[in-house]
């Protein structure tokens, strides 16, 4: 858990290196894709794993998004906490090895008092913290965690509401734990549903840790008026040389005007 002021970093060392120059390098070389900003994007999805199994995914999306990004709303789902709808951690930054990541207090004032704060530690954002510190070195983040029954497009309108120009990231994973064909189809499906702009094909049956995550994502590009959607970077943890029988799938997709 965490104290209110910031969020420590839990998940260093584990899904990220620990050493701070270790770190950084790491950053850099998976930003270093050939891929070329979209600045007419509002929003992504990326993968939250382990760096060694989905950082090459996160890294397309990071590099692929707008440059000139000052507000980061990153929406991820809760894997530990129970937490039912949704909140908003209302805090002064969240910690990593590169320092801490200020946190936009004002959209976050806002939201809580619609969506409330609760603050505990939660690898789905985290892991997003080192790529936005090192992409965008003086954004602010808002962090937005999604229980297990949310109201996505509420927390859209509220997000839009209180942050219209804010780049959103959504953290997700794909399918978990399938023999490597199986969860090529599943993700497949994932990735249609995203890619066909409409919120609610991303339904609860569709297998995406982050599916509300997304869902969201997709309620924000309505409100924006986005037009496009485009697949990024797909990879599962087979890549990362985690084997063929039991996959996890990475997805990175952006949503453009």
């Amino acid at each position: 858990m965490a104290s209110m002021d910031t969020l420590i970093p839990v998940f260093a060392g584990s899904f990220y290196p620990a050493d701070p120059v270790e770190l950084e390098s790491m950053v850099l070389q998976l930003l270093d894709n050939g891929c070329e900003p979209l600045e007419d994007a509002v929003g992504m999805v990326v993968p939250h794993a382990g760096y060694v199994y989905s950082g090459k995914t996160a890294g397309h999306g990071f590099a692929s998004a707008p440059d000139l990004v000052t507000t980061v709303v990153v929406i991820a789902p809760s894997h530990r906490f129970p937490l039912t709808g949704e909140t908003v951690f209302d805090i002064d930054g969240v910690e990593t090895p590169l320092g801490s990541c200020p946190v936009n207090r004002k959209v976050t004032g806002e939201l809580a008092r619609s969506i409330g704060s609760t603050v505990f530690s939660e690898h789905s954002l985290e892991v997003m913290i080192p790529f936005i510190q090192v992409r965008w070195p003086d954004a602010e983040i808002v962090p937005v965690i999604l229980g297990m029954r949310p109201d996505c497009r509420r927390t859209a309108e509220l997000i839009q509401k209180h942050a219209p120009d804010a780049f959103i990231v959504a953290s997700s994973d794909l399918s978990h734990f399938h023999p490597l064909a199986a969860a090529e189809k599943l993700d497949r499906q994932v990735m249609d549903a995203f890619l066909s702009l409409y919120p609610a094909e991303i339904t609860d049956d569709l297998e995406a840790c982050g599916r509300a995550a997304i869902r969201t994502l997709l309620y924000i590009a309505e409100l924006r008026n986005a037009r496009k959607a485009v697949e990024l970077h797909y990879s599962t943890s087979a890549d990362g040389g985690a084997g063929t029988d039991e996959v996890v799938g990475y997805f990175s997709g952006m949503v453009m005007k």
